[in-house]
């Protein structure tokens, strides 16, 4: 039932990193094409540059909150798990 429970929690950590790396993408394209419009070119390459970083670095973000989601759900399923163990095997030597 954990492994369950684990599963889709991961399954909803990553969708919600696919969310907000399309979001990510979606605001660099737009970022990117509202740096021309600035009417200067070293500055359009400037934005341009900037919009790509910041992009790069929302998608290493949500990646990064994915990846730690999965590690919390692998240790609340071992919590769990050695919590029931330990319901199941701790009042064997009591009277």
């Amino acid at each position: 039932m954990e492994s369950g429970k684990e599963a889709a929690a991961n399954a909803g950590a990553s969708a919600r990193a696919g969310m907000e790396k399309t979001r990510a993408a979606v605001q660099g394209q737009v970022d990117k094409a509202a740096a021309y419009t600035t009417g200067h070119r070293e500055a359009a390459v400037v934005n341009k540059e900037a919009a790509e970083v910041k992009k790069q670095q929302r998608i290493y973000a949500a990646e990064e909150e994915k990846q730690r989601a999965v590690r919390d759900n692998a240790a609340a399923k071992e919590r769990a798990s050695g919590a029931e163990t330990e319901d199941r095997h701790g009042s064997h030597g009591e009277e």
